[in-house]
Order: C-alpha cells, then structure tokens, then sequence
C-alpha cells in the first residue's frame, strides 16, 4: 500500500556527521523538477530508521522555499553547495533524481571532498525536454503536469498502488508555485555542462535507472557513462525492473535498498 507523504522536517541549523562513536556521512536527497522534498518521503524515512543522517531538501521557490526559483542548473548547483556548507560538517552522499541529478552532478564536480559519493536517478544526458511540453509548461501548466505524470510511471496497468502514486506525484506537482515546472523544465533544457562536470569528477558514482523509464531511458545514459569515464570514474550502474522515472514512487523498496548498498558509510 501507498504511504501518504509525511511532512518531512525542513533543513535547519547545522548537521555533525563526526557527533556519532561511528563515523556516517550524511545523504542529501535533491528532488526533481516541480517537486519538493516529500518525493523522497519513503526513502528518508527507511534510511533515517536505520539510524543515517538524511537531508531532503526543497530547492528555491519550491515546497516550502518562498524564494525566487532559480532558473539554471547552475545556480541550483552554487546554492546547493551554500546549504552545504551552511548545514553540514562532514563530506555527504549526495543523491539526484531527475533534474535534481543534473544539479547534484553539477554540485559534485565543483564541491571536491565536500562529495563522498554520487548516486544520479533517473538521470541522462543531455536531459532535452520536448518542444511540445515546454510550450504547454508556459501556457498550459495543467496539461503540463497531466502530461509530465502520465510519462514518469511505466506503461501499463500498475495496479491501485500505482494509481494512488500516480495521483499523489500530480498533486505534489500541482501545489508548487505558478512557473515552476516551466522554469524547471527550461533549465534541463538548457543544461549543456553535464558532460564536462561528469569528467570532472573524482568520486564514486552510481547511476540508478527505471527499467521501462519513458522520460530518461537507459539507454540515454551512455554519454554520461563515456563522459565520467574520461575522467577515471568507472560508474555503477543499477536498472530497477517493472519501474519507469518515478522510481522513488513506484518501486520504493528497491530503490531503498539501492541507496543503502550506495551510501554505506
């Protein structure tokens, strides 16, 4: 059965990995484009009941940030390195979905120890956005949004629990503020660091995909692979079965145990 979404506390003051007798880093989750840090509802709640350090947290002008989105990756990327440093002592694993992964991907390449590990979900590049869907962002969010949730779950009847994520993905999308998903979308759109930021990069990387994604295909992943390997990172790869884009969603227990085996210590 589908969980509801808890409210998950809001990123506060500053996190001491080093408190603990045992050393853990902390796992920071990036959520995707018009979403919020509850996406990550079920994974913060398993890896927090194994007793990690977990950060969700809501990018600007999304959740319950009332500043202004920011409209790159980029700048997603220079802030998410400020709340960092501003929240966190020790090197984290750093966890991206979707747009979130470009953002941590970004993050990474520029953060040096800051970044232990890398895990990208759901993630490809170039992340293009068709024409049609930027255009119905901009001038019809609704269709947007209808459009964007019907391409992030697998083909096929999933059955209730599918049904009830599927209705709970569209209202989360729903409450972010107006022009959200259009600047969101535009910002993958316009990404084109990916590949030099991927060969920048000096730590582990795991790269988590839907078997059946629509919106990210495995097969996408291959110039990301190439491009973190001109760089001598050698990638994990894990294909997740019977799973589309919304992986947090729709198969939560096997991206759970992705994430533990990822962000061991």
């Amino acid at each position: 059965m589908v969980q509801a979404p808890q409210p998950l506390p809001a990123a506060r003051g500053r996190h001491d990995a080093h408190s603990s007798a045992v050393r853990v880093r902390p796992i920071v989750l990036v959520h995707g484009a018009s979403h919020d840090r509850h996406t990550w509802h079920l994974q913060h709640a398993h890896l927090d009941g194994t007793g990690r350090q977990v950060l969700a947290l809501d990018l600007p002008g999304h959740g319950d940030d009332r500043d202004v989105p920011l409209t790159s990756i980029e700048a997603m990327a220079g802030w998410l390195l400020a709340r960092l440093e501003a929240c966190v002592s020790a090197p984290v694993h750093l966890v991206g979905h979707s747009m979130g992964s470009l953002i941590a991907l970004e993050a990474a390449s520029r953060g040096g120890e800051r970044v232990a590990s890398l895990v990208l979900v759901g993630s490809t590049l170039p992340m293009r956005v068709a024409p049609a869907l930027l255009e119905a962002a901009r001038s019809n969010p609704d269709e947007a949004r209808a459009m964007v949730n019907h391409w992030s779950f697998a083909a096929g009847d999933g059955g209730p629990d599918v049904d009830a994520a599927k209705a709970a993905n569209l209202a989360m999308m729903a409450r972010q503020p107006p022009g959200v998903l259009a600047i969101d979308l535009a910002a993958c759109d316009g990404y084109d660091g990916g590949p030099a930021a991927a060969a920048a990069l000096r730590c582990p990387v795991r790269l988590i995909c839907g078997e059946n994604d629509r919106m990210t295909p495995p097969a996408g992943i291959e110039l990301l692979r190439e491009s973190l390997r001109s760089g001598g990172c050698e990638p994990q790869t894990e294909i997740i079965a019977d799973c589309g884009h919304a992986i947090m969603a729709e198969q939560p227990a096997r991206l759970n145990e992705a994430l533990s085996r990822s962000c061991r210590d």
